[in-house]
């Protein structure tokens, strides 16, 4: 446990390392773009603020200097930087964005043109549609809540997270580097991935020394996606829509099971990915293309959308369709430069990991093997987990689509899944032949993009041939193009009277309610959690933004000053001399964080008392009575065989995440790790590894995960004086290490192994 002293002094570092990149943030934006105001402001402020952490991370973890009062003095030392080096005001004379004016056509009023940085005058019921889009969200996050308790109550339990994205965080938290690879098993190579979410899972643990934190990190990437659908929406007049629109996907079973309470990345890129089309869709209002001043809000889409592959390759698809889009809405004769400003930030964004995988395996992206009839390199496999078929393969097979595809996408999004689809997919064509402007329909086509790279993305449809059990799993790969294509369905409409637009929320909310079941949030068992969650979360905050109204006047010397802090920029004069200042705002926010540490320390001793005291709970693995004798082993050196023990390898770092835990296998060329395949060599790798403990454990069989294929390392123990079996749990077992194994006694089974187990088929290797 951690002690309440302790609790104080880490609660501290989270926020001075919190302020300290948010005010670099917004230093950063209000100097880049003083006139942004409002929602567009915060959403560049949060990519600019999750860049610099990320930065700040890779940078440290590159020399071996990511420690915890590093990295508090070095976002310290930012903050005094943007402080001193950044006053308020544009970087140069004439490089402040004015605002494009509307017309009547456009949406200007009778009474006169508006500012595209001004959203619409207040229509009627414009409150009601604030509450109604703020219940949404907190319906949302009621939801995300359920399962969120459930992870409290008894630990991480998602596979993904349990697998790789958890290890790899504790490993750059505890090796204080981040250019190293992380072997986690055998069958897979995922050391390869993009580390970008796994990064800010490592800052959590580095600076509390625990892992409650990634309980709720997938909650700021939901309050991004949200964002993002309403600064879509907001030049039209229409966030209340896009917002209710984005909550049907980010509500779905696929995301809700999966994405809280967990180190899951499938959102994180969807709602980078969808940040990058707000900020040009806003920039586009502005500056009417990538000239001049519209060159700041291209590097910060270009960043977010760098940030989103840096975090996962799958997004790589959509990331090229926005390339395009951006470098063809360039003027003639700018274009060179326009992709400049779109390609350096996103490369700094998400380089760093595909410039390691380079330098080790001499290829970005080491899974892809071959490029037409030209061999890349990559790391040869022993091992397979599954065939890794794309949905294309079974485009004709009725068979595949009524026995798995149909089911799948009911249990994905509800009872009105072909709407969910058609919808989704209606946006993108909606936007590309009737959108208002160009950007938009160059984000219909992004998003129809994305849908098609789906369709032929490896795993989408993993499994034996004629049995893709992995569809389901892999919709979430999905996720991107979908969210994408239903906020530009609310945009690409054409004008909608007063009583359309009620019908039409209406109709949002009843598809809200029915396919994603939300009524859950009133009988589910944890309700009362995932409620008090949205009360903290959400409905208190806008219950700040709501008092932060209450406002007194100040001067203001400069557009974009102090005064653009407010969420609604209607509410900032834009004339020399005058400005609002938040009566609510700061004495809020502080009595804000203070409820949330003092929420927080009691959650967190009930969190590590019972984090996997019941075990891995998934039905076959046999691991739950390893992780009970985990979590209060400490500093112990454990290693692992049979991939089952590494596919679920987190839950044995143990409670206060001290163990080293290394899965035994033979490295090979380009980064590529596999199955010790005879009883000396592994004798050897277990001497090597100078182990207190190992676990053996059977192959994973992926197709029947309750039927383990039999490993072999348990039997090349037999005989040996210097290991004794601690735990036996089925066909795992703990042993325990009390001298050297001796690799010349292997006796019988000293035969080499000449059949390796592959799930799919089980062929000889």
């Amino acid at each position: 446990m951690v002690s309440a002293g302790m609790y104080v002094v880490v609660a501290l570092s989270l926020l001075v390392v919190g302020a300290s990149i948010g005010f670099t943030a917004y230093r950063l934006r209000r100097r880049l773009l003083p006139a942004w105001t409002g929602a567009p402001a915060r959403l560049v402020e949060s990519v600019t603020a999750l860049a610099l952490l990320i930065w700040l991370g890779e940078l440290l973890g590159t020399f071996g200097l990511f420690y915890a009062w590093v990295l508090v003095l070095a976002s310290v030392l930012l903050a005094i930087l943007s402080w001193a080096l950044l006053p308020a005001g544009p970087v140069a004379a004439g490089s402040a964005p004015l605002p494009r004016v509307l017309s009547r056509e456009e949406g200007g009023t009778a009474g006169g043109p508006r500012s595209v940085l001004d959203p619409p005058p207040p229509a009627d019921g414009a409150p009601w549609l604030g509450v109604i889009t703020i219940a949404v969200v907190a319906l949302v996050v009621a939801h995300w809540g359920l399962t969120t308790k459930e992870a409290l109550d008894r630990g991480i339990f998602n596979f993904d997270s349990l697998w790789y994205h958890m290890p790899f965080a504790v490993d750059m938290a505890k090796s204080h580097s981040t250019t190293g690879l992380h072997y986690v098993e055998t069958v897979f190579t995922n050391w390869f991935y993009p580390q970008n979410s796994e990064l800010l899972h490592a800052t959590g643990i580095l600076l509390t020394q625990r892992d409650t934190l990634s309980l709720f990190v997938n909650f700021g990437f939901l309050g991004l996606a949200f964002l993002a659908a309403w600064c879509i929406g907001r030049p039209y007049g229409r966030g209340h829509l896009t917002v209710v629109a984005a909550a049907i996907l980010l509500e779905c079973h696929t995301l809700v099971v999966r994405e809280p309470g967990a180190a899951k990345n499938d959102l994180v890129a969807a709602a980078l990915l969808l940040a990058a089309v707000a900020i040009l869709v806003n920039a586009m209002h502005v500056s009417r293309g990538w000239r001049g001043e519209g060159t700041w809000p291209l590097a910060a889409a270009g960043l977010a959308v760098g940030l989103a592959v840096g975090t996962k390759s799958t997004a790589v698809a959509m990331a090229f369709g926005l390339t395009v889009a951006v470098v063809a809405l360039a003027p003639v004769g700018r274009r060179w430069a326009t992709a400049g400003w779109w390609l350096v930030p996103a490369l700094l964004g998400g380089g760093y990991w595909y410039l390691r995988n380079l330098i080790v395996a001499g290829n970005p992206l080491p899974q892809v093997t071959s490029l037409g009839p030209v061999s890349l390199p990559h790391p040869e496999r022993l091992q397979e987990g599954r065939p890794d078929f794309g949905i294309a393969h079974y485009a004709t097979d009725t068979g595949v689509w009524r026995h798995y595809f149909v089911p799948g996408l009911h249990d994905a999004f509800g009872a009105l899944w072909p709407l969910v689809l058609a919808a989704a997919a209606g946006g993108g064509v909606l936007a590309l032949l009737r959108g208002r402007d160009k950007m938009l329909r160059w984000a219909g086509a992004v998003a129809l993009f994305g849908l098609v790279a789906y369709l032929f993305t490896p795993l989408t449809a993993a499994g034996a041939e004629g049995a893709p059990v992995g569809f389901g799993i892999n919709i979430r790969y999905a996720i991107p193009p979908l969210l994408l294509g239903l906020t530009l369905l609310l945009v690409a409409l054409g004008r909608l009277s007063r009583r359309r637009e009620w019908t039409l929320l209406g109709a949002l909310l009843a598809a809200l309610l029915i396919t994603d079941r939300a009524d859950a949030v009133l009988r589910d068992p944890n309700r009362l959690f995932g409620i008090a969650l949205a009360i903290v979360l959400v409905l208190l905050p806008a219950g700040l933004i709501w008092a932060s109204r209450l406002t007194v006047p100040v001067e203001r010397s400069l557009p974009g000053g102090d005064a653009d802090l407010g969420d609604h920029p209607e509410e900032q004069p834009h004339r020399r001399g005058s400005g609002t200042r938040s009566v609510a705002g700061p004495a809020g926010l502080a009595a804000l964080a203070a409820v949330a540490i003092a929420l927080g320390y009691p959650l967190q001793r009930h969190y590590l008392r019972d984090r996997f005291a019941a075990g891995s709970e998934i039905p076959g693995m046999h691991l739950e009575a390893a992780y009970r004798w985990a979590r209060d082993e400490s500093d112990a050196r454990i290693g692992l065989v049979g991939t089952t023990a590494g596919f679920l390898q987190y839950g044995l770092y143990g409670t206060d995440l001290s163990n080293h835990v290394a899965y035994l296998g033979q490295k090979g060329p380009h980064g590529a790790f596999g199955a010790i395949p005879a009883c000396a060599e592994f004798r050897a790798a277990v001497n090597a590894a100078d182990l207190e403990y190992l676990v053996t454990a059977p192959f994973l069989n992926f197709l029947h995960p309750d039927e383990p294929i039999a490993s072999p390392e348990a039997g090349w123990l037999r005989g040996d004086r210097a290991v004794k079996p601690l735990i036996r749990s089925g066909p795992v077992t703990v042993w325990k290490l009390h001298g050297k194994l001796d690799p010349w006694a292997c006796g019988s089974a000293n035969s080499p192994l000449r059949r390796v187990p592959d799930t799919p088929d089980g062929e000889s290797q």
